[in-house]
């Protein structure tokens, strides 16, 4: 509709109808022809101002396929998530039995006042960086990282940790801890392991963090060439593997998973809200099929259709070990030991003054390592929240959950496998 021509004739119609202008002034100013002027002033007399306003005014076009109230609806149930994201939750969530496109979904609920959270981010000015060719094979690298966020919308922020494919953006591991950790980083590589089929990357590209690279001693340079002095259990574990570490020197260098955290925060929390997923280990048991759905709907073919993956450089590597963390600890006369200021005891024939290694492991707890076997400790002391505390929040929720048997004796035991 010419909104400029219906104005004029809103104008002008009703002046010629009481005949302050004539047939051929109205028809100059409106630029329309005289026999026009003459029907409208027709339809002016018999039905007044009711003319402007179009027939179909108000009633629902014949074509139109989906309720667009509905969609409003059902977008409260996901409020604050990105209509695309919201898009795909319909799908996978409440079911559609058509999808409409992403267009009519941002039509219902513009309409209706809704902005999408990211419509108005603003931009600001950044530092340039040289885009980085992805790798064309999969399994060539993976990106790894963590993000703390609330993602249970509760306001208590936990750490996700994450991996994906370079070559074909595949989520290959994610893994819910209270913070950043070795476990949970050690966790995403035994769920690559699991989802290739035994298979490792050949290489990690990471951060300069203090779960990768030590802080102190020999630089970057001679940590990455295996200063032996200098490395971390991480880099010990990914040598015995034969995995290449990579560190990115900033955030934009990795931006694969930055990209991922991004997608993640605008879809996670809502789906969590709406399944009522508020814990850990329930979010943790959800990811599994999440993964699954995310890569069906977001992976890209990589350039070489040829995979590099590789196998572990040895059968016989035992995982439950090398994917645990390690504390080198020695028992006292009486056969304890002391780990973050708690006392423990080893339970074997001869445990006064030996030496052994302590392993922490999502899978079994809290066992010890010595001569090629595992042995069982208990716990001496209750846990309790203390100032000074200096065990991880990730190790005393395990220590929670794999020994308190029995928490009126103020002793825990858990058995090695």
């Amino acid at each position: 509709m010419n909104y400029e021509l219906q104005k004029l004739k809103m104008q002008y119609i009703p002046m010629f109808a009481r005949g302050e202008i004539s047939e051929r002034e109205c028809a100059r100013l409106i630029g329309i022809q005289p026999v026009s002027v003459w029907r409208l002033k027709k339809r002016y007399l018999k039905y007044g101002d009711a003319i402007w306003i179009h027939g179909n005014t108000g009633r629902t076009p014949k074509n139109k396929k989906y309720d667009y109230q509905k969609i409003c609806n059902d977008y409260k149930k996901f409020e604050g998530t990105p209509f695309a994201s919201f898009r795909d939750d319909c799908e996978d969530y409440l079911h559609y039995d058509e999808l409409p496109s992403y267009t009519t979904f941002y039509t219902a609920l513009s309409l209706s006042g809704i902005i999408s959270p990211r419509a108005r981010i603003t931009s600001r000015e950044k530092k340039k960086h040289l885009p980085r060719d992805e790798r064309p094979n999969e399994g060539d690298l993976i990106q790894i990282d963590a993000s703390l966020h609330d993602w249970f919308m509760n306001g208590h922020k936990v750490t996700l940790h994450g991996a994906i494919d370079d070559a074909t953006h595949k989520i290959v591991g994610l893994y819910f801890c209270e913070n950043e950790c070795l476990l949970g980083y050690y966790q995403l590589l035994w769920q690559v392991f699991l989802r290739t089929g035994g298979l490792l990357p050949r290489s990690i590209y990471s951060d300069r963090s203090q779960c990768f690279f030590t802080t102190r001693g020999a630089t970057l340079e001679e940590q990455l060439a295996g200063a032996e002095k200098s490395e971390t259990q991480w880099q010990k574990t990914c040598k015995e593997l034969q995995i290449e570490l990579i560190a990115a020197y900033s955030p934009q260098a990795k931006g694969r998973i930055e990209r991922l955290w991004q997608t993640l925060q605008g879809r996670l929390p809502y789906i969590f809200r709406f399944l009522k997923i508020d814990t850990v280990e329930r979010a943790n048991a959800f990811l599994a099929d999440f993964i699954d759905g995310f890569n069906a709907r977001f992976a890209v073919e990589a350039q070489d259709e040829i995979l590099h993956w590789k196998t572990p450089p040895a059968r016989d590597i035992d995982f439950d070990y090398l994917f645990s963390v390690k504390a080198e600890k020695k028992t006292h006369s009486d056969g304890h030991f002391i780990y973050h200021g708690y006392r423990f005891r080893l339970l074997t024939k001869r445990s006064s003054c030996v030496r052994f290694t302590l392993c922490l492991s999502e899978t079994y707890g809290l066992r010890a390592y010595m001569k090629g076997r595992y042995f069982d400790v208990e716990l001496m002391d209750p846990l309790c929240d203390v100032v000074g505390d200096t065990m991880p929040i990730v190790e005393k929720d395990l220590i929670y959950r794999y020994f308190y048997a029995d928490t009126h004796s103020g002793l825990a035991l858990i058995r090695a496998g």
